[in-house]
Formats: structure tokens, sequence, C-alpha cells
């Protein structure tokens, strides 16, 4: 009885197939192609709103620059030294005021959108595009 059952083993080798590995490489791919694209997109705005995060910082050290000194700031260390604090996945940021009426933020996200923050409005907008440069305050 026992030789019997082991004989039966023998011949019905448990194994998968080609056709079944070749389903589950296709069915994986597909996935990957799916989530792969989604994920770069969520990283694309993570930066941009990184970036816009910096700029929101920059026009809170522009409003204490006028409050100590009642002119806004057209350089970075004058925000610096107010609390500014950069991030790293954002460049070529600017400061442009004009005296004590108003001033124009821009920063570059490492996604390679630029966003420009104005005072008169108090809105964060999409300006264009650029390069990103690591490194840079």
């Amino acid at each position: 009885m026992l030789a019997r059952i082991r004989k039966a083993q023998e011949e019905n080798e448990g194994g998968f197939t080609l056709i079944e590995l070749l389903v589950v490489i296709i069915i994986i791919g597909i996935l990957a192609a799916i989530a792969i694209p989604v994920f770069l997109n969520q990283r694309q705005k993570g930066y941009d709103a990184q970036a816009k995060s910096d700029l929101r910082n920059m026009a809170t050290a522009e409003e204490t620059y006028l409050t100590d000194n009642n002119v806004y700031s057209s350089v970075l260390t004058d925000l610096t030294a107010n609390g500014f604090k950069a991030s790293q996945n954002v460049s070529d940021r600017t400061a442009s005021a004009s005296t004590d009426v108003s001033y124009t933020l821009t920063a570059c996200s490492q996604s390679g959108s630029k966003w420009t923050y104005s005072s008169t409005g108090n809105t964060i907008t999409k300006s264009g595009t650029c390069t990103f440069h690591a490194g840079v305050l």
C-alpha cells in the first residue's frame, strides 16, 4: 500500500507549468506599469508642495523684516536671519521688493516647476518651468 502511494507521488510531480509562471509575470508587469507612474506623480506633487511651503515661509520672513526695518528686503540672507530655513528640494529662490509697498518671491521645485508668491494678492501661482540646481540658497 505504501509503495503504491509513493509511486503515485513520484509520477505526479507537483510544480508550476510554464504557462502559469508566464501569467503571474504578466500580472506583476501590469501592476508595475500602473503603480510606477502614479508613484512618480506623487513625488512631483511633493516637490511642488515643498516649494510652496518655502514661499510661505519666505513671506513670513519678509513680513518680519518689514516689521523690524520698515522696508521689505530683496536679499535672501536677510530672510534667513529672520527665521527662513531653506528646503533641500527647492532652488533658485529670489526676492524682489519695492520698498515697503509689495514684494514678489520665486522658487523652483525639484519637479521643474517655477512658483511665484505675490504679496499684493497673497497668492502662489505656477509661473513656468525652470532647471533645478541642488544646493542653491
